[in-house]
């Protein structure tokens, strides 16, 4: 298992970064960031409607993923409009204007307060008789704003300004959330003997979480060191390098947890089985939602 984790971890990590530095070339475009945004969060917004639906939810596939895919792009609608009618772009150096970034955010916002307002509306069309409504609907804007929400802060990251766009924020918060998965697993298998939280997850141990600290911190410092010497950028130092790797480690932990209660809650040991070694799409990026919010507000506040 941990060799297929391995293989598979790394496979997706290449592809990860081959897609963001082929789309410095379409910045700010980036069609193959996308792409992947797309796919990524389709199928992880239909594992969610699986699961809940065990609950007897009965969520809509439809307005689930669509109000997903909805949320998605219309993270590209600041920055391209901007380009379409040669405006200054939404988005600014966080040292000079730390509430530019948090602008573009507002499209997403309306997108799901629309969907939240139609999702009423198609459910209100729907109603007979009591019972069953309102748990759909709490359902269907959890998952909305669960996928599409939280990812928002991901892939708005992509705009940050500075040299190469937002390719070093991205690659610092990606190689932080999926180091202290690493690094929890490996430490958790090899070391693990007092239980972190076990009506959650049984399986995970407060020596797997100290590890994945440790990696957390230890993957943040190797991009730091490539952004420095490698890419000539400007990054973190190594003091607040070791607290992005902290803090964003801890909230990728938590992201990983509260997935497991949302599996448990629902009977289910994976969100699906299309990621081997991992389970499904949700489990693979479940640490990446909780963190991309924590690591967005971390950025913006360094000034960097």
């Amino acid at each position: 298992m941990l060799g297929t984790r391995v293989v598979i971890g790394l496979t997706m990590t290449g592809i990860v970064i081959a897609v963001l530095c082929l789309d410095e070339w379409f910045a700010p475009w980036f069609p193959f960031w996308l792409i992947v945004c797309l796919v990524a969060t389709g199928i992880a917004a239909f594992e969610v409607v699986t699961l809940l639906n065990q609950t007897g939810a009965h969520l809509s596939e439809s307005i689930v993923i669509g109000g997903v895919l909805a949320v998605v792009l219309s993270n590209w609608a600041p920055h391209v409009l901007a380009t379409l009618h040669h405006l200054p772009q939404h988005v600014g150096r966080a040292a000079f204007d730390p509430l530019a970034p948090v602008n573009a955010l507002g499209w997403p916002l309306l997108t799901f307060a629309t969907i939240v307002l139609l999702t009423f509306l198609a459910y209100s069309v729907k109603f007979d008789q009591p019972g069953g409504t309102m748990t759909t609907i709490a359902g269907t804007i959890f998952a909305v704003s669960y996928i599409g929400v939280l990812g928002t802060f991901l892939i708005q990251m992509r705009w940050l300004d500075g040299a190469y766009h937002g390719l070093v924020p991205v690659l610092y918060l990606i190689a932080t959330a999926k180091g202290t998965d690493v690094g929890a697993y490996t430490l958790g298998k090899l070391a693990g003997r007092h239980k972190l939280w076990p009506t959650l997850s049984p399986n995970k141990t407060v020596e797997g979480a100290i590890g994945g600290l440790i990696f957390s911190v230890g993957f943040a410092s190797i991009v730091s060191t490539i952004a420095h010497n490698i890419l000539k950028v400007q990054a973190f130092g190594p003091l607040p390098t070791i607290a992005f790797g902290l803090v964003v480690g801890t909230a990728a932990q938590i992201g990983d947890l509260m997935e497991s209660m949302i599996k448990r809650d629902c009977a289910m040991k994976d969100a699906s089985a299309v990621v081997p070694g991992f389970g499904g799409v949700l489990d693979v990026i479940d640490s990446l939602l909780f963190a991309a919010p924590v690591a967005f507000g971390f950025w913006l506040a360094s000034g960097v």
